[in-house]
């Protein structure tokens, strides 16, 4: 268990320390002032914080009362605030700002430090122990859906028990389709704060100006067409999760302005100058390689590196081909009418790769149950399925498919939007190459130029 001890006297710190070094498994960190104390708290899960009201010689200092009142909104920590004063009144205000307990500094001994501390002790475990109890009662399907019982899924389901233990930052990793929102509704789902939103935003499908919007909010005025006061994802995500898919596609900028709100719990609106605190939790997910993408100079090293503390690898499905069977049958149980297959299908299924991992499984099954009335279904008929004979479908009919997929996007400006995410994808196919971009754009290269430099023209204010 993690205690930090605030205050500005050594002297103070190291009575503390002293008393409770006589308690094993404890870890303990100090901080002689606000700011120091903050840094620990965005660096490491503090079970209890034992904080004095002033953090330093002024009498009207209530710096401590400050870091108790952020301590409630944004971490998990206890926090038990250490005067020197017996006023009630300070430590009423103490109450109000969220202290669990208090303790006077000339009663700084071990029969009555030490039964506080380890009374909130046993409060901590208690909510560890109910945050892993709700993890393993979970419907026959496993895990918020995870279904399978795979060594390898079932190594999944430990790593979602345990991140959902901690309020720090996770990177949902795993190739396409395998399951990675998923695991990040788990991770909210089993969380202390499930009943706050889950919140997504898609990095790759909006244009940076808009994404910028959407995740910060801005003010009236702040740009053209901001004709009134907006929230972003920050301020609506409360105390829940915000989930960033396709993290690798976040601008540069934008990345910039993410590792602020990760290392401060702060941000602004576009257009405001006063500071906002975010309360929620992010959990960005991706199926490119961001290690390419940092040496690339395409992704921030250190954001990389605030984020990938708390790793969760989703394997893809030619991982887990034993599970084949038990995710059949449960995508049959989603379909409108039954669906049964012989012995010999599912072993077929079984034994063919799946590069588009569950979801093309999924796709498969939803395909049978529409066009196939076959029952049982057999071994020739779902090979008959996987290779369809009437051959590849029309460029025109696939153009039209796409548009009519896109015009039903949340997005204000589709055409923005897809000509930004087409012209990103293809950067990133090409390693940052603009003329490898443009072959496979079927544009010149002056063209993808003049695009790249529209993006990044500063936007219009009125």
């Amino acid at each position: 268990m993690n205690i930090l001890i605030v205050d500005d006297q050594r002297s103070a710190r190291r009575i503390l320390a002293s008393i409770l070094s006589t308690q094993e498994g404890l870890v303990l960190h100090e901080a002689s002032s606000l700011e120091e104390a903050r840094r620990v708290l965005t660096t490491t899960a503090i079970d209890i914080g034992l904080i004095d009201v002033r953090l330093d010689a002024d009498a009207r200092n209530r710096d401590g009362l400050v870091l108790v009142a952020e301590i409630r909104e944004k971490f998990t920590a206890l926090p038990v605030v250490v005067t020197a004063s017996s006023e009630m009144e300070e430590i009423r205000a103490a109450m109000r700002a969220g202290a669990y307990d208090y303790i006077l500094k000339d009663e700084l001994c071990e029969e009555l430090v030490l039964p506080i501390i380890q009374g909130l002790g046993s409060r901590r475990r208690l909510e560890h122990e109910v945050l892993r109890l709700r993890a393993r009662l979970t419907p026959e399907t496993g895990i918020q859906g995870l279904v399978g019982t795979s060594e390898v899924i079932g190594r999944l389901r430990t790593a979602i028990q345990r991140v959902v233990l901690s309020d720090r930052p996770v990177l949902v990793t795993g190739p396409t389709g395998a399951g990675k929102e998923v695991v990040v509704r788990a991770i909210h789902a089993l969380g202390p704060n499930s009943a706050d939103p889950l919140l997504d935003l898609n990095c790759g499908a909006i244009p940076e100006l808009l994404m910028e919007s959407q995740l910060f909010g801005h003010e009236r005025g702040a740009f053209t067409g901001a004709d009134r006061r907006q929230d972003g994802y920050l301020t609506a995500v409360r105390r829940g999760t915000l989930f960033l898919d396709e993290l690798a596609e976040l601008p540069l900028s934008l990345q910039a302005k993410l590792l602020r709100v990760l290392e401060t719990g702060r941000f602004r609106r576009v257009g405001a100058t006063a500071e906002e605190h975010f309360l929620g939790r992010v959990v960005a997910a991706t199926h490119a390689k961001l290690e390419e993408r940092v040496r690339q100079g395409r992704f921030r090293e250190d954001l990389y590196h605030r984020l990938n503390v708390l790793n969760v690898r989703v394997p893809s499905l030619d991982e887990r081909t034993q599970d084949i069977p038990a995710l059949m049958a449960h995508f049959c149980r989603q379909q409108p009418r039954p669906l049964r297959f012989s012995q010999e299908a599912v072993e077929a299924l079984s034994r063919r790769s799946w590069p588009g991992n569950v979801r093309q499984l999924r796709n498969f099954i939803d395909r049978l149950a529409v066009f196939c009335d076959e029952d049982p279904i057999g071994a020739e008929t779902v090979a008959a399925y996987l290779e369809p004979s009437q051959g590849p479908v029309p460029a025109e009919d696939g153009l039209m498919a796409m548009a009519r997929a896109i015009l039903q996007l949340p997005v204000a400006n589709k055409l923005e939007a897809i000509e930004s995410t087409l012209l990103n994808e293809a950067m990133a196919l090409a390693g940052g190459n603009k003329s490898g971009a443009a072959r496979l754009l079927g544009i010149g290269r002056k063209a993808v130029e003049r695009r790249l430099e529209r993006k990044d023209e500063p936007p219009e204010v009125e």
